[in-house]
């Protein structure tokens, strides 16, 4: 379960706010809306995404 550094409230993963852009997916608190990392995505349909924490 993620727990969110600003709120400090936990959640599950399928609970998170996703929003995806061609190359970039952005994930965000669903109680605070504070942003929890993105996703660097490399083509439509990557075979591995890098996590880097926002």
């Amino acid at each position: 379960m993620p727990t969110c550094t600003h709120c400090g409230n936990d959640y599950a993963t399928e609970q998170l706010i996703r929003h995806e852009r061609p190359r970039l997916v952005v994930i965000h608190c669903p109680g605070c809306n504070a942003p929890l990392g993105r996703y660097h995505r490399h083509g439509d349909n990557p075979q591995i995404d890098h996590f880097r924490r926002a």
